[in-house]
């Protein structure tokens, strides 16, 4: 009551003050009016004469301000009041919208910091990935450019300002700094630093003489490394390191949120064989750009693809010819397909977030129903719309900014779990790129506080729309009478609305289980079990040819061969779905099949392998044989090919004893030889267990002399070691036969297939988990949001329901009617819930693998679970109205 008397007593001094003023200007015009004066030069000396009264009015203005927050400081003390002698109420509230708004926020902020957050280098917007597709041999995507092709873009490229090719991570030996390690190391030219606009932290880059031959080696530190090994040490600045056997200079160390290419990446050398006259036309490195000012990705499209024609007309069979630029800004090459996931996900917990206001929503519902009486006493002692509106508001605004904290807090939490656990080792198709950058800064703390307004607004209006009428609410206390259709619309609108949401998110997260489960089902063409995979690398200061290379190879599968439980072992120069994807390949020329003019030989993997390595990996091999011990000692030329080649290149014919070779005689050096078919294989994947079409693969024995064209380098080798025993515990034993070979190799990669085949559906195994915690939230909230709203209901009708069983009503019918009565809202939640998954599921269509958006049975088995569970929620109320006693119900009226 004192509230409602202050804000009278308010209003009315307002209402006076300004009736005052008006009062004296209108008297003062007068005065000057009968002395001659015109009427604007009269009102303007009022106006002049009385600038004090315009002073005390914006005095007076200052007063309403301070009153309305006194006003509003007021009403908050009274609302917390109210909430805390309401401690269920405020619980569920809290706690239902912190779960809403901190999932929003966590995913949010992985969005933001992934997907729309630039790159942290200079007007990065500027930057973009060299990409290339080949229509001519089916090929999308070619991430590697010649440096052929680099340097003719460098000389004659007017959209650029700036290119620089870098190598992809690859590994080398750390020695004489403790025990040795494989680090990851990436070749650049001296040119990336000015096209990124970084400079480092420490030194400098490398430069453009650095790089030529016979140059000192040089390197640059990344901010992990060097506190990693080094301890922050400055001084590290012009001392050697040695990698591979080779003392390196040590010019600089970048900044610690420099993560080009790869956030894994050690250490940046300069890129060997860049130079004009060491140029080749061997599409071995990335390369990154900064487009001139003024200039579009369209035109630079366009512009490389023509000096990709021109760059040797008279070339025969020009692969430039076919080249046509894909160039993409290098956010979204860099992001890549994840960005639909991540937005798939936020749209996920967005309707979360509206099972939760759904849900809240109802719970204000029923707390304004309860004070309809209360509301009715103050618009009658003078409250008007706004004081009522303000009454509700600031319940509303202290609960989602409540919840809107816990929610923050939570979202902290997930996004640490999220950074920890997600899916970030393993190459780029298996992984989530820019996950190290994410955090909750201050982008993340704004959305967080405008979806807590938004919420805030929206439950406090609620109660505005459901006023009755002064002499309605007086004569409230008649509640035994059965309440009319329309008391229960809105509760029952929002309860369908909470079962369609929550449906949508169950038929989703169905489709993504299923696309695992056959996503894990794929036959990868070996046997993971029970196999340790790791890498080995040979320094070329200590192994200076393939001689030397393959007897180290050699004698490392001789000791590991002699442990205990170990049943086989060998080596490949690249494994299926490893970090070094296709590892090398090249054209392949079939004996008898010349090609045409014009046209451009087949692009193959080319993998060479130690003996028995299809039998330890446990590959099938459909026709033919493998490649044993013999095949290697004595260097057979044979080659097995995987069923993708020969479909390639033999079709509807037989492989065996057909005869291939690698390299195009009128341009390699000397004439290459020609390969034996001896086998053929299962197809085994490279880039991924979902990759729409099998690769075609050539393996190869370990050639220590023969001189093969295009021949794999032997300098790093992958090894498996399948084991009786579990793979884990040989790691070290692994480790302790490697330094008896040579104290000075490392081991990297050290992990088991299992392994491989997980982080190879890690990504989707992510979006799944996410995608199920979002489903089963809102099934959690949907769920006790109808089972509150029946309650409440049952509550409401309990003198009707009293009468009912007082009538001869049978306890049974009684809770079938309710439970049917629920059921009927469930229906038609269920309904637009289909109609909305049915729709919608067609964007989640590129996460899934082998399973249709509208898959049958996923719709069929969500639904019946959801339609269960809702059933269950409405059953236990309709129990407890069924076993009400008719004198219980009566009398508690």
């Amino acid at each position: 009551m004192r509230d409602l008397r202050f804000w009278r007593w308010r209003k009315a001094a307002d209402d006076d003050l300004d009736r005052e003023l008006e009062v004296h200007l209108e008297l003062a015009t007068e005065e000057r009016l009968e002395a001659g004066i015109t009427q604007r030069d009269a009102q303007l000396a009022a106006h002049r004469e009385f600038g004090s009264v315009a002073l005390t009015k914006e005095e007076l203005r200052d007063m309403r301000t301070g009153a309305a927050l006194e006003r509003v400081w007021q009403e908050a003390r009274y609302a917390v009041r109210r909430l805390l002698r309401s401690p269920a109420f405020t619980l569920a509230t809290v706690l239902t919208l912190a779960l809403a708004i901190g999932a929003n926020a966590s995913i949010f902020a992985v969005v933001y910091r992934v997907v729309l957050n630039p790159l942290p280098y200079h007007q990065s917007e500027r930057l973009v990935a060299l990409e290339f597709s080949l229509p001519i041999r089916n090929v999308a995507k070619v991430y590697y450019v010649p440096s052929r092709l680099y340097f003719q873009y460098v000389d004659r490229a007017h959209t650029l300002d700036g290119l620089a090719l870098y190598l992809p991570t690859n590994e080398l030996t750390l020695t004489g700094q403790g025990s040795p390690e494989r680090i990851r190391v990436s070749r650049t030219t001296s040119s990336l630093a000015s096209v990124l606009r970084v400079t480092p932290a420490i030194g400098r880059w490398f430069s453009e003489h650095e790089a030529a031959p016979g140059a000192s080696p040089a390197a640059v530190l990344s901010h992990g490394f060097w506190l990693r090994r080094f301890g922050q040490n400055p001084n590290v600045i012009g001392r050697p390191i040695t990698l591979d056997g080779v003392p390196t200079i040590v010019v600089g160390v970048m900044p610690a949120p420099f993560a080009f290419p790869d956030p894994r990446v050690d250490v940046w050398i300069p890129a060997p064989y860049v130079t004009r006259t060491t140029a080749t036309d061997g599409y071995n490195f990335a390369a990154i750009a900064r487009l001139r000012d003024g200039a579009t990705i369209a035109e630079t499209r366009s512009e490389l693809t023509r000096l990709a024609v021109d760059l040797d007309p008279s070339y025969p069979n020009n692969g430039y010819k076919a080249l046509v630029s894909t160039a993409t800004n290098l956010l979204d090459a860099t992001v890549g397909s994840i960005s639909v996931t991540l937005w798939i996900l936020l749209a996920a917990v967005g309707l979360v977030l509206l099972v939760a206001c759904a849900n809240v929503a109802n719970l204000f519902l029923v707390r304004s129903d309860v004070r309809q009486r209360e509301i009715t006493m103050r618009r009658a002692l003078g409250a008007g719309t706004r004081a009522i509106a303000l009454y509700f508001l600031t319940e509303s605004t202290l609960l989602s900014l409540t919840g809107g904290a816990t929610g923050l807090a939570l979202a902290w939490g997930a996004v640490h779990i999220l950074v920890a656990f997600g899916p970030t080792a393993g190459p780029w198709w298996a992984s989530l790129p820019r996950l190290e950058e994410v955090r909750l800064d201050g982008v993340v703390w704004a959305f967080t506080l405008a979806i807590s307004l938004l919420t805030a607004l929206a439950f406090g209006f609620i109660p505005l729309f459901r006023f009755t009428s002064f002499a309605e609410s007086l004569h409230g206390t008649r509640t035994w009478s059965t309440p009319s259709r329309s008391r229960y619309r809105t509760r029952h609108l929002l309860m369908a609305a909470q079962i369609a949401f929550a449906l949508v998110l169950l038929v989703a997260s169905g489709l993504m289980l299923r696309s695992f489960q056959k996503l894990r089902a794929v036959d990868p063409g070996f046997d993971a079990t029970s196999t340790l995979t790791f890498r080995i690398g040979l320094p070329r200061i200590d192994y200076p040819d393939p001689g030397r290379m393959a007897a180290a190879h050699r004698a490392i599968i001789d000791r590991l061969s002699t442990l205990p439980s170990v049943t086989g072992v060998s080596a490949s120069t690249c494994l299926p779905l490893s970090e070094q994807q296709l590892c090398q390949g090249g054209p392949l020329f079939i004996e008898g099949h010349p090609l045409p003019a014009g046209t451009i030989a087949p692009f193959v993997a080319i993998r060479a392998v130690a003996g028995g390595y299809f039998e330890t990996m446990r590959m099938r091999v459909l026709r033919g044989r493998g490649i044993d011990g013999s095949d290697v000692e004595r260097e057979e030329p044979v080659v097995v090919l995987n069923q993708a080649l020969v479909n390639m290149a033999f079709p509807g014919q037989d492989a065996i004893r057909q005869r291939v070779r690698l390299g195009n005689p009128s341009l390699a050096r000397g004439t290459p030889e020609w390969l034996t078919v001896v086998g053929v294989v299962a197809n085994t994947p490279i880039f991924g267990l979902a990759e729409a079409a099998p690769f075609p693969q050539l393996y190869m024995p370990i050639f220590a002399s023969r001189p093969v064209n295009n021949g794999p380098r032997l300098d790093a080798m992958s090894y498996v070691v399948r084991t009786a025993l579990g793979p884990e515990t040989l790691t070290e034993s692994v480790r302790r036969v490697i330094h008896e070979v040579d104290a000075n190799l490392a081991l990297a990669q050290v992990s088991t297939m299992r392994e491989v085949l997980d982080r190879a559906a890690a990504q989707m195994a992510f979006t799944m988990v996410l995608l199920a915690i979002a489903a089963g939230v809102s099934l959690m909230l949907g769920v006790i949001g109808i089972y509150g709203a029946m309650s409440y209901i049952v509550s409401q009708r309990t003198a009707e329901i009293g009468v009912r069983v007082a009538l001869g009503a049978e306890p049974g019918s009684v809770a079938r009617m309710i439970v049917w009565q629920g059921g009927i809202v469930a229906l038609g939640g269920i309904i637009a819930g289909l109609a909305s998954a049915f729709a919608g599921t067609r964007l989640i269509q590129s996460l899934l693998y082998g399973v249709s958006p509208r898959d049958p049975a996923v719709f069929a088995g969500t639904t019946a679970l959801l339609l269960a569970v809702v059933l269950l929620a409405c059953w236990f109320p309709a129990r407890r109205a069924a076993r009400l006693s008719p004198l219980d119900a009566l009398r508690a009226e």
